[in-house]
């Protein structure tokens, strides 16, 4: 009768070929998924990588292979991503962390990269997603913000945007406050020192409350002349043109507007 058991040899050769075939299905799936991909050993080199990595970085494989991965770091980034390594290497195996840091193309061009990083037996693996992008348009609208709030600070007002509710908490409030109140921004937002309702004279509140209220809930602008006492102690009489800033459903979220001395009589 014929043995049903398979010889040594002809086992090992077909666990070899299994794993083999295990190995080249698993570098086609590195290879094809839409992200840039690597391996690295325990201090830091490229091992393996995918064609999304030569998309991203613009760097052949042959060109990266078994280099540090912070080569490819801009030079002021590269002290983060080794310290990460550092970090990751104490660290059990599975750990991640997330980070964004700037990569650098053959053609000295900077890439914004949103780098994921886990900490397994062999050392890393790392993806890395271009974020350039979503970077730049950050960047500009910050820089937009910046003017903005350069040109509002420079108006002999206050411009500010408040929560509708009897403090009129201060969300946003221009450097014109100071002029007016005697306050700076920082006293005034969030009321960390003083509430903005504290600094309209006691006579006035209640009135500017229900006008405010009567403005919104008809949808019309606000004009307001009422007295503040400002952290000197002196009343000074004020202008206001404000408007509510409405929710889809016509919720009211808050009010903005701005604030100057009324002008003296003539």
């Amino acid at each position: 009768m014929k043995s049903l058991l398979t010889p040594q040899k002809t086992l090992s050769s077909w666990w070899y070929g299994l794993l083999a075939g295990l190995r080249r299905e698993q570098g086609q799936e590195f290879e094809s998924l839409p992200l840039a991909l690597a391996r690295l050993d325990h201090q830091g080199a490229i091992q393996q990588l995918n064609k999304g990595w030569e998309e991203l970085t613009g760097y052949s494989a042959q060109e990266c292979l078994y280099r540090a991965q912070a080569s490819f770091v801009h030079p002021e980034d590269q002290p983060l991503w080794k310290q990460t390594l550092v970090r990751l290497a104490k660290a059990p195996l599975g750990a991640w962390e997330q980070m964004q840091l700037r990569f650098l193309t053959p053609g000295g061009e900077r890439r914004w990269v949103e780098v994921r990083i886990r900490h397994y037996s062999r050392g890393f693996i790392v993806s890395l997603g271009d974020t350039t992008l979503q970077v730049q348009e950050q960047q500009a609208l910050a820089a937009s913000h910046r003017s903005l709030c350069n040109l509002l600070d420079s108006l002999p007002a206050m411009v500010y945007r408040c929560r509708n509710n009897r403090h009129w908490t201060m969300e946003y409030v221009s450097q014109g406050c100071v002029d007016l109140t005697g306050y700076r921004p920082d006293q005034l937002i969030n009321s960390q020192v003083v509430t903005f309702n504290s600094l309209i004279h006691p006579e006035d509140r209640d009135r500017v409350w229900t006008e405010v209220q009567q403005s919104l809930q008809a949808s019309r602008p606000v004009y307001l002349d009422y007295r503040l006492i400002t952290a000197q102690g002196t009343i000074r009489t004020v202008h206001e043109r404000a408007s509510g800033i409405f929710s889809d459903n016509g919720d009211v979220l808050g009010v903005e507007g701005i604030i100057f001395v009324s002008p003296a009589p003539r």
